[in-house]
Formats: structure tokens, C-alpha cells, sequence
């Protein structure tokens, strides 16, 4: 079940104790599951959206890298970010290089800047799917155009399409670059890093 205006995240470690502290952290700000696994946290983003992940590197089984190659194919959206006690260099590119990482995080980390690295990556994830709506909305728009153009090409006295108005057409095109320039200057914040 979805928490209005909570960003849902799963939090990955096979050690309880971290997730219970995870937990009494983060559980006022975000929507919160948990898995002590790999494999627990492929079965949740069966059942749940989850738009940031965050797990430890070094599990039994699967690694954190592992899992996000398998997060990077099945959810592609959720923001992946992957945390370690240890200092493997390796595992960072691995993970940067075949799991599209948004984020690495050493442990042990500042409560505050957790905090606010799961809001920036909550927002990263926003940004991504209002981005898909508005390319989704681009296409559908450009189809009811060349509807337009091609009724209005064969138009005679008799054929009139309310549905497909030249104002309206003008008017959603004018919102759809609207919302593209500010997505696109959000973009270029962020790349900025302003």
C-alpha cells in the first residue's frame, strides 16, 4: 500500500540490525520496506513500485552490484544507490559501470546527508517519470497533429471533427513546451549541479 506523498524505498542489508536503524531514521520521511537478501528484495519490487533502492554491497548470495544489474532490467526507473563499510574501489566502478548506479555510499554515513541524498534521488526519480509522461504526451500529440493536418488536407463542407480543434491542438502544444523547457532546465540544474 502506497503513503500519500511518502517516495516508497526499499533498504537492502543482510544484517537486521542496520535495517532497524535504517528504519528509525527514514520511516517519517519515506514510505519504508525492508529485505535481508538479494533475492527478498526481487520478490517485493514484484509486488511494490519502489522508487529508490538502496542496498549493502557485500551480502551472502548477491551482491549489492548483482542486485542492481537485475533492478536496471526489471525496474529501470528506480533510483539505485549502493552502500559498503568496506573501500572497494572495484565494486564502485562494477556497480557505476553495470548497474547504473545514481549513488555510492560509504558506512558508516551522517544521518542528515542520507536524508538528503534519498530526497535528491526521490527527485531524480520524479524527474525521470515526468519525463516519460511528457514524451508519452509529445507522441500522442504529434499523432492527433498529423490527424489534424491530414483531416483538414481531405476536409470537405460536410466532414467536422470536434474533437480536433486547430486552438486546442495550438493550446496543448504550447503547455507540452511549457513543461519540455522545464524539464530540460531541471535537467541542466541538476547536471550543473545547482
Amino acid at each position: 500500500m502506497s503513503v500519500p506523498g511518502k517516495h516508497p524505498i526499499l533498504l537492502v542489508d543482510d544484517e537486521p540490525e542496520i535495517l532497524y536503524s535504517l528504519k528509525g531514521l527514514l520511516r517519517r520521511e519515506f514510505e519504508l520496506h525492508t529485505a535481508e537478501s538479494g533475492r527478498e528484495a526481487l520478490e517485493i519490487l514484484k509486488h511494490h513500485v519502489i522508487h529508490v533502492i538502496m542496498t549493502d554491497q557485500r551480502m551472502p548470495e548477491m551482491t549489492g552490484v548483482q542486485l542492481m544489474c537485475h533492478v536496471k532490467n526489471t525496474c529501470p526507473e528506480a533510483i539505485r544507490i549502493v552502500f559498503t563499510g568496506y573501500a572497494d574501489i572495484k565494486a564502485v566502478v562494477e556497480a557505476i559501470n553495470n548497474g547504473g548506479l545514481y549513488r555510492y555510499i560509504t558506512k558508516p554515513w551522517d544521518p542528515d546527508e542520507l536524508i538528503e541524498v534519498l530526497h535528491e534521488a526521490a527527485a531524480r526519480y520524479d524527474e525521470i517519470l515526468e519525463g516519460n509522461r511528457l514524451l508519452a504526451d509529445l507522441r500522442e500529440h504529434v499523432a492527433q497533429g498529423r490527424e489534424l493536418v491530414n483531416e483538414l488536407r481531405k476536409q470537405d463542407a460536410d466532414v467536422h471533427r470536434a474533437d480536433i480543434e486547430p486552438a486546442a491542438f495550438t493550446n496543448a502544444a504550447e503547455q507540452l513546451l511549457r513543461r519540455l523547457d522545464k524539464s530540460i532546465q531541471a535537467r541542466a540544474r541538476t547536471i550543473e549541479g545547482v
